[in-house]
């Protein structure tokens, strides 16, 4: 095999993280190429009407934005705060469609897997010597024709919001939830655009007590304001009590949806029905009516619920498998790398506006020259900004 260049650079996800590392090595005159399974933005786009709590001011990097108002680009209002879609269609496609970067963006083109050449995870333990053998990623496209590229350099900032969590108790799946998992939705769907009809006049069961959860509880109460016959039943392990906590937010989206959530946990709306302190047991589908029984545990007591939709939002982890021939060091409470995963249990913020950013040092795994940046490099830990992502990349790049 011939050897790539040293300063090669392989990036995984073309996500804002992606792009942003991918201008930011082309500055620091390195060989780069960001590889993306789906569309540029496609993790944004996958929630793409649902406002983000942050202004626009956050949310641009640095690097990008310099490429950006080099062509004459004007930003957005910094003060609005844009939809994953406006992320996407004002920011994220410009960018990728930059002279110096679109030939360097390879959409389509799944990374099945990353290791290195020649290497298996228990050769050369914790040896610099590992370094010398360039990464090996294989690379899929859209007509399953698969490929292997090589790098001496790679960052996987492929996120999150690919792997949500399963709604059975202690965080694995659900009596038949594996087999009912395709036609179940585990992500933010659009209850009040194209899947109106889908949720309209039915009766959803939401599992979750996140801000995802709460934004499609929202949504859907809303939906039941304009539909008659719209219900919902949002099932939280934990008890209402001990949700969505009233204080000062600086975040007024994030404010605004919280005292929403309050208020449906107390009963304020009457097509909202909460079930608190619940375990998820079971799935069972009924092909004759479509009709799904949920069976939960709620204390010591069984409870049966019936719906015609159901959404999990339990949240979202990392997908490991990408680099599972790779010498990462993952923490076993969060599952992010472990440097990282200790100074953010040792920071204790607890919010996503007090987390502190870390340095290269803490952002480094074993494996020589890998790094996991963005969402993906907080494990399970949400408290993640995409101004701290972007700072992750200023330090490593």
């Amino acid at each position: 095999m011939q050897l790539p260049a040293r300063n090669t650079l392989a990036i995984v996800g073309a996500g804002p993280i992606g792009l942003e590392a991918a201008a930011a090595a082309l500055d620091h005159g390195l060989d780069v190429h960001l590889f993306e399974q789906g569309e540029v933005g496609s993790h944004p786009l996958g929630w793409g009407h649902v406002r983000m709590f942050t202004p626009w001011r956050t949310n641009l990097g640095s690097r990008a934005r310099a490429h950006l108002e080099a062509t004459g680009w004007t930003a957005p209002d910094l003060g609005a705060c844009p939809t994953g879609a406006e992320l996407v269609e004002r920011y994220l496609e410009p960018l990728a469609k930059l002279p110096e970067l679109k030939d360097r963006i390879h959409t389509h083109a799944q990374v099945v897997s990353i290791g290195r050449h020649g290497l298996l995870k228990d050769d050369l333990v914790g040896s610099p010597e590992r370094a010398e053998r360039p990464f090996r990623l294989l690379v899929r496209d859209q007509g399953g024709r698969e490929n292997y590229i090589h790098a001496f350099a790679v960052i996987d900032a492929t996120g999150v919001y690919a792997t949500p969590n399963w709604a059975g108790t202690g965080g694995i799946p659900a009596r038949s939830e594996i087999y009912l998992r395709p036609q179940l939705s585990y992500h933010m769907d659009d209850v009040l655009g194209p899947r109106r009809e889908v949720y309209a006049g039915h009766r959803t069961l939401v599992i979750g007590g996140g801000p995802t959860a709460a934004t499609s509880v929202a949504a859907l109460a809303k939906l039941a304001d304009e539909v008659p016959g719209t219900a919902v039943v949002w099932v939280t392990h934990t008890p209402a009590a001990s949700l969505y906590a009233a204080k000062d937010d600086p975040l007024p989206e994030r404010r605004a949806l919280y005292e929403r959530a309050r208020g449906f946990l107390a009963g304020a709306h009457l097509a909202v029905a909460h079930v608190g302190g619940a375990e998820v047991e079971g799935f069972e589908f009924n092909s004759a009516t479509h009709r799904y029984r949920v069976q939960l545990a709620v204390g010591d007591q069984p409870r049966v619920e019936e719906v015609d939709l159901v959404i999990v939002n339990t949240g979202y982890g990392p997908d490991d498998s990408l680099y599972r021939e790779l010498q990462v060091h993952e923490c076993f409470a969060t599952r992010a790398p472990m440097k990282l995963a200790t100074a953010l249990l040792g920071a204790a913020a607890g919010d996503c506006l007090t987390t502190p950013a870390f340095g290269a040092e803490v952002l480094a795994n074993p494996e020589p020259r890998f790094y996991i940046l963005g969402h993906k490099s907080y494990g399970r830990n949400p408290d993640f900004l995409l101004e701290t992502g972007y700072r992750q990349v200023e330090d490593v790049v």
